[in-house]
């Protein structure tokens, strides 16, 4: 068959985008929508033939105000220009059927005039696939769902890894379950709300003697360009295409309690930071790289991480995110953190010390997401971490290398 023409199939997609709303390609604004399970506008599981949906639905709605990126989306699923223009003629041709007004037809056509009549849109096998009527195209009445379904494998929501959120105590779980950052599915529709609750087991500061167990809270949140976790924080994706992602915002930046650090040595507080990270999509790999400077309690330094994480999908509910990471940080930070200074040194007894920048750690990280139901998903990531250069060696250092891990229930609310 001529790649130019289309597959019974792929007509049976565009007749039924003639009764998708374009919230069915686009985020939706209602908190109605927020709190219900639209099954009827989850994207098809075949991602070319989910670009052949939106773009129907779309040319349908906006036609002449159609952005050229949406061809390019065509063309990248396999569409060359002469198909992309017989998807438009036969959606423009459907559009001016519907509003013809019913007498220019007959109430009765006799069989072989309408089939003489009739145009041959393609021919797939042994029989012409003309369009179904307007009035069987909705969604639930029509044979041809059954016909997308059943060829698509099954309708669901393409699996995406939640970023398990936790508190500044676990950073490194964040790269184990970025997996959210290789968006897979066909389109841009991104916007979501995730909360849930969890429990973290990590060290109560890198390389303490201490493990802490406590419940964390599952928090992820993006709208449009803005988002909210406890991973980036609170801020903006100035870009955000199927392959890069460049962002800012101001995020916590991870301090500990007196009683956890030696005695003499006293707290570090909790502080905010101002941070900036790129993430690189390609080839199934996600590479991220990120810069934070403090400007409130903590150090205020600078510490700056990078990433590289594969998502696999295992099966269509079961996800793992194999990541390996690293941190670098300058002297104000290792030394605020890691150092011993004179006073600390006669409250406590131990060395005075100053490791001054460097590389800090490296990690992997194995992270897991299972979709109990559509909203419904449980997550679990464990790994290990191991500090590097002249930090390792600092007088309140106890474990160079310390595993942590985290669980967590969370729902979904929005697309």
């Amino acid at each position: 068959m001529p790649d130019t023409m289309m597959t019974k199939i792929e007509l049976a997609v565009i007749a039924l985008a003639r009764g998708d709303p374009l919230s069915s390609v686009m985020p939706s604004w209602r908190c109605t929508l927020f709190l219900s399970d639209q099954r009827q506008h989850l994207p098809l599981a075949n991602p070319r033939l989910e670009a052949l949906r939106r773009y129907a639905v779309l040319f349908r709605l906006q036609r002449r105000g159609l952005a050229e990126a949406e061809r390019e989306r065509m063309r990248n699923a396999g569409y060359d220009p002469q198909q992309i223009s017989m998807i438009e003629a036969l959606v423009a041709s459907r559009c001016e059927q519907e509003r013809a007004p019913p007498s220019t037809a007959p109430a009765h056509p006799h069989p072989e005039s309408t089939a003489a009549a009739r145009p041959t849109i393609c021919r797939s096998g042994q029989a012409d696939f003309p369009f179904p009527p307007a009035s069987t195209a909705t969604r639930g009445a029509n044979p041809a769902r059954i016909l997308v379904t059943n060829l698509s494998h099954t309708r669901l929501s393409h699996p995406r890894p939640l970023r398990i959120v936790a508190f500044a105590m676990l950073p490194l779980i964040f790269w184990g379950v970025s997996a959210q950052a290789q968006e897979q599915d066909s389109d841009k529709d991104k916007d979501h709300i995730v909360i849930g609750i969890g429990a973290g087991y990590a060290p109560a500061y890198q390389g303490s003697d201490n493990y802490r167990a406590l419940p964390v809270p599952v928090i992820d949140v993006s709208w449009g360009p803005f988002f909210a976790n406890l991973q980036n924080g609170i801020g903006i994706n100035a870009i955000d295409t199927d392959h890069i992602t460049i962002g800012a915002s101001v995020t916590v930046m991870q301090g500990y309690r007196s009683k956890d650090a030696p005695a003499g040595i006293g707290k570090l507080s909790f502080g905010a930071g101002g941070r900036g990270f790129m993430s690189l999509k390609g080839a199934g790999f996600v590479a991220t790289i990120g810069a934070t400077k403090g400007f409130a309690g903590s150090t205020k330094g600078i510490i700056a991480d990078a990433s590289l994480s594969y998502p696999v999908s295992v099966s269509s509910r079961l996800t793992l995110v194999p990541t390996i990471g690293t941190t670098w940080a300058d002297k104000k930070h290792n030394d605020r953190y890691f150092g011993v200074n004179a006073e600390q040194s006669r409250a406590s007894g131990l060395s005075q010390f100053r490791p001054g920048s460097g590389f800090n750690d490296a990690s992997f990280m194995l992270s897991a997401q299972y979709r109990l139901t559509d909203r419904l998903s449980l997550g679990a990531a464990g790994g290990v971490t191991t500090l590097l250069g002249k930090v390792k060696d600092s007088p309140i250092v106890f474990h160079k290398t310390q595993p942590l891990g985290f669980l967590s229930l969370s729902y979904r609310f929005g697309r």
